[in-house]
């Protein structure tokens, strides 16, 4: 009888003490949580501050009531705000992506497209960020058809590709950011690249690059929170995203890979 009773008490300090591990577990991942999105949006805050300003600015100058502004003027001004308001699109797509529950149960929207017309448009949409640096050029390296058509979620694939290149663009000075896609890199996929002649990324963080907040507090800045997002994109719509570690020219070469679906 007193062994049948210590097995009973022993068996419930058993299931009490998995039930603390496991509320401490809960708890650890709910702060984790909170570290992830007060990071987030301390990015987010942070990047809707500069096309904000540059649309407060822009509204300043149209507003004067004795200006004048010839033909290019007005087109430059118009395609600044074009410019701006893509950022801040692009940034509340980001929230979007954020939420682990809405990126799971985000249903691909499969469109026909031109891999070349995407790189193309990504490029104009990036330019005004490299508007006050003459040193540095925006290139697009065609080796595919513009007949060439694949099918997967356009605007996923674009938002992907536009942090890609807007990232190369902060780091690049001098030179060339350079983008291209083509289906010889990697047999049966579509391969899109993003090269830049930028500083590279220094060895201690390449291994951080695409991880997904796992310590929010050591992130080094913004670039590795838009990888992440990156990455966890370009899994969903089933690719894949990686710097190319064999690039040995100066600057980054970042690969999106994406599966040859025919239209």
């Amino acid at each position: 009888m007193i062994l049948v009773a210590f097995i009973i008490i022993l068996m419930a300090l058993v299931c009490c003490l998995w039930y603390i591990k496991t509320l401490k577990d809960r708890l650890r991942e709910n702060a984790k949580s909170e570290k992830m999105k007060k990071a987030f949006l301390q990015n987010i805050h942070h990047e809707i501050c500069v096309p904000l300003k540059a649309v407060k600015d822009l509204a300043g100058v149209v507003g004067k009531e004795d200006l004048y502004l010839s033909k290019n003027e007005k087109r430059n001004i118009s395609d600044q705000l074009t410019y701006n308001a893509n950022l801040v699109d692009t940034l509340f797509d980001e929230v979007v992506m954020f939420s682990e529950n809405v990126y799971e149960k985000h249903q691909l929207h499969l469109e026909s497209f031109s891999p070349n017309a995407l790189c193309r448009r990504c490029l104009e949409a990036n330019m005004f960020s490299i508007y006050h640096r003459q040193a540095v050029k925006l290139n697009f390296k065609r080796e595919l058809n513009d007949e060439f058509f694949v099918k997967n979620d356009r605007h996923m694939v674009e938002l992907v590709l536009n942090k890609l290149i807007l990232n190369a663009c902060r780091f690049t000075e001098v030179g060339e950011v350079l983008v291209g896609c083509n289906t010889s890199e990697n047999t049966d996929q579509l391969t899109f690249f993003v090269e830049d002649t930028g500083n590279g990324v220094p060895e201690n963080r390449r291994n951080k690059l695409f991880t997904w907040f796992e310590k929010p507090e050591e992130m080094a800045d913004e670039v590795e929170l838009d990888l992440s997002i990156c990455h966890r994109i370009a899994i969903k719509v089933g690719g894949a995203l990686y710097m190319d570690e064999n690039y040995h020219r100066r600057g980054t070469r970042f690969v999106f890979i994406l599966p040859l679906r025919h239209s």
